[in-house]
């Protein structure tokens, strides 16, 4: 795969943690086709919104897209449309709230975004935008995306969420948590403190590499390895 450089498979091909391998990639993809802005989501049930990685973007942003603005997005189901890597340049003078209120007063004004064109729970996404001044991607930007989408698809989606080090009380809190309970609940289920809960769930997050509550539900569903 010619759009595909060595320090890329370097990347794909690397023994380390899938978020560190996420972000390394995300900087390598944006040197690769000039972007401004990187930012990558793992699939659940629901769909392609679980484990935020970013790069040069925010941490206040991925919160604010995770609490309302993913729920008004009308781009990324135009992406998913297509599936595979496609590219998108949303009009100046639009009154689409996400794009007016979301994307354009966050700098991003053309947008490039990969999806795998069969995605199951665990398939990674890529989407990087450019400021308005970079001008929008071409055809050449969207073969590289393309070809660098569908090599990680075939070497990371399948990659199992790491459980096997979580110990019993923690997988026993990862289930209760896929069950919708809420924090006081679960407490009051296992007879633990508050402080304790977080505690194990912060060693939960850190021991699979999950960044939010609902793919920490997903790895405490996975088949052990």
């Amino acid at each position: 795969m010619s759009h595909v450089s060595w320090k890329i498979m370097e990347t794909l091909t690397a023994d380390a943690p899938l978020p560190e391998r996420r972000r390394r990639l995300g900087r390598q993809l944006l040197r690769a086709v000039a972007g401004d802005t990187f930012v990558s989501y793992r699939w659940t049930s629901a769909g392609p919104y679980a484990d935020p990685v970013g790069v040069q973007f925010d941490d206040e942003n991925l919160r604010a897209y995770d609490a309302r603005f993913r729920h008004i997005d009308t781009m990324t189901p135009r992406f998913l449309e297509v599936r595979g890597a496609s590219a998108i340049s949303p009009q100046r003078d639009t009154r689409d709230e996400f794009v007016r209120d979301f994307l354009f007063r966050s700098g991003m004004f053309h947008g490039m975004n990969y999806f795998a064109p069969h995605p199951v729970v665990g398939s990674i996404d890529l989407r990087v935008w450019r400021s308005q001044r970079r001008g929008a991607f071409t055809p050449d930007d969207v073969r590289k995306l393309q070809a660098i989408g569908d090599l990680m698809h075939r070497l990371w989606s399948t990659e199992p969420l790491a459980t096997s080090a979580l110990t019993p009380r923690q997988r026993e809190i990862a289930t209760l948590v896929g069950e919708g309970l809420t924090d006081r609940a679960i407490c009051d289920r296992l007879g633990i403190s508050l402080p304790t809960l977080r505690t194990h769930l912060a060693q939960a997050f850190a021991k699979t590499g999950t960044q939010n509550r609902t793919s920490l539900a997903m790895a405490a569903r996975a088949p052990r390895h």
